[in-house]
This record gives C-alpha cells, sequence and structure tokens, in this order.
C-alpha cells in the first residue's frame, strides 16, 4: 500500500540488526530511525566524530568498488555493500530514514533484504503530510562496459526492471527475469533472493580482501553445476532475481522512486552506477514530477539530501 500512494513515508519507530559484515568480515551494528518528511535516506557513521558522519545515499556520492555499492561523502567517509538495504527501502515504500552503521559497511543479514523488510514491517511504516515527487524517465539513456554488459534506462509508466544473465556454472547459465514494480511485488518476487557466487572464486576474492564475512549462511555458493547450500534455492530463478533486487537498490540511489524501464544484460553494480551517473548528467532525460504534475523542471531540482549534507 505504500509503493503507490501520494505521500511519504518513514518508519513508525527504529529497528536495529547486528551481524557480519559480507567483505570486512567485522561484527556490525545497524539501526533504522525514522526521519522527517524530505530527509531521503542518509546513512550514518557512528565510528566517526559527528561532523563526518553524514552520508546521503544519492548517486552524487556513489564511488567505484568492488562486488558491492558504495558511497561516501565530500570529507572521504564512506559505506559500502548497501544495497539490500536500499532495495528493500525501495520494495516496501520508505522514502526517508536514518541509517546509523558502527562501520565502514553495512550488515549482510542473510544475504537478501527480507530481514530488513520484516524487521520494517514489526514496527510499520507513518505517512507524513508532505507529497511524494516521482523522477519520470523522458529519454533513453544506454551504456556499455568494456566487456560487452550494457544497461538502458527508458520511458515507462511505473519501474520495470528487465535483466539477463549468462554464468559458465550450470547450476546458474543463463536466466532472466521482467519484474514490475508495485505494491506488494518487491515481497513476492525479489526480497528473499540471497548474494551469490562461484566456489572457485572465493579464494580469490579472500586474496583480494572481499568476502572475508560470507558464508552459506549469507550467501548462495555453487560449484560445477551444483548449489552448495544446505536445502538448495529458495525460489525459482533466485540468482537473476537477487540481480534485479540489487538493480532495485542501485536504481533508489536517484533519491526517488522511479518511472521509467531499466533493462540490462549481465548487470553488476558497477553498470547501475554508470547507468544513474549517466542519466543524473543528461538533465533533459528525465523530469521530477509531483501527484502526476511538473512538480519542478530537472535541470532546477535540488537534491534535498545535498542541501541537507551542506548544513552539517
Amino acid at each position: 500500500m505504500y509503493i503507490n500512494q501520494p505521500f511519504q513515508t518513514t518508519l513508525a519507530n527504529t529497528v536495529q540488526f547486528e551481524d557480519i559484515a559480507l567483505h570486512s568480515g567485522r561484527f556490525v551494528h545497524a539501526s533504522i530511525c525514522p526521519a522527517a518528511a524530505g530527509t531521503g535516506i542518509k546513512f550514518r557513521r557512528m565510528d566517526v566524530e559527528e561532523s563526518l558522519q553524514t552520508v546521503p545515499a544519492h548517486a552524487d556520492y556513489a564511488e567505484q568498488a568492488r562486488l558491492c555499492t558504495r558511497i561516501a561523502n565530500a570529507d572521504g567517509i564512506g559505506l559500502e555493500t548497501i544495497e539490500h538495504f536500499m532495495a528493500a527501502f525501495a520494495g516496501i515504500g520508505l522514502d526517508n530514514a536514518i541509517v546509523e552503521v558502527d562501520a565502514g559497511e553495512a550488515p549482510i543479514l542473510d544475504g537478501s533484504s527480507q530481514p530488513i523488510i520484516d524487521a520494517i514491517r514489526r514496527v510499520g511504516l507513518k505517512t507524513l503530510n508532505v507529497r511524494r515527487k516521482y523522477i519520470v524517465i523522458t529519454q533513453p539513456v544506454e551504456v556499455m562496459l568494456e566487456n560487452g554488459a550494457w544497461a538502458r534506462i527508458e520511458p515507462a509508466d511505473q519501474l520495470e526492471i528487465d535483466v539477463e544473465i549468462d554464468f559458465e556454472d550450470s547450476a546458474i547459465g543463463k536466466q532472466s527475469l521482467h519484474y514490475i514494480h508495485c505494491d506488494g511485488s518487491f515481497e513476492a518476487e525479489l526480497s528473499t533472493a540471497r548474494t551469490f557466487c562461484q566456489l572457485s572464486d572465493v579464494d580469490l576474492m579472500q586474496n583480494a580482501g572481499l568476502a572475508l564475512g560470507g558464508s552459506l549462511n549469507n550467501a548462495v555458493v555453487v560449484d560445477n553445476g551444483t548449489v552448495v547450500n544446505e536445502g538448495g534455492l529458495r525460489m525459482e530463478r533466485e540468482f537473476v532475481r537477487h540481480k534485479a533486487l540489487d538493480c532495485l537498490g542501485d536504481l533508489y540511489l536517484l533519491g526517488l522512486q522511479m518511472r521509467g524501464k531499466f533493462t540490462a544484460s549481465r548487470p553488476g553494480h558497477a553498470l547501475s552506477m554508470m547507468l544513474i551517473k549517466a542519466l543524473w548528467q543528461n538533465k533533459a532525460a528525465f523530469q521530477i514530477v509531483s501527484d502526476g504534475a511538473v512538480a519542478s523542471q530537472s535541470e532546477a531540482y535540488v537534491i534535498p539530501e545535498l542541501a541537507a549534507a551542506a548544513a552539517v
């Protein structure tokens, strides 16, 4: 009921998590706190001095990172692996929140967005008396990486995500998914899909300082055509569903719910960030609307996160 309603939302109360971080292997505490209308999504690094803590979850603050989504503020204070939190917020219709984390990486939980959804459901969302704005795609924008992976965003009446993946291991293979974002669709189709990897890549990642907190408790691992995890997959095409989940989380770094179609072949965080930044730099390719009418031209749109960040 919160995806399609015209008013902004926040949490009714704070929710908390304690879990390992996927890449650093550190044990992390995180809290998602209510926030006023117009705040957007902000992360706070509670392990640094107060004046440096705030990191807005917006494409303007996105940085290159390996195998995750990373944001960093002007002081260089960053936070990694936020994509499952962002996907949960987009998926449940949460507009405003402060996420407090006591380390440089968010907790991985079970490798999906479902624990975040469950926690938010327990406390509920609160509707605020301020209308939502949406980013509406008006022109196609397309990007391609050197390896041939590509992504495109184009006009559509609602948010749609169309993705395909192709992995050498036959346990994954070729998979595709067409997802339409509406009330209930995230929890029905994406939220429980877990991050995944090939067993042959684990040593390589860990030698590079990545996936140090990875385990069968927070990732699906495949090896020579077999799912290693006891119990197997949670759902049909779990792998491509998780890729769509990641894409949804990355798209929410635009700072608003979106109306447009995202299509990608062999998607990943680097590709999503490349497309989002290309879109954001092309002001003719989108408009900001409120309640079905143009609220402001894209070139005049001031991101609430930017104004707030300048004040802290």
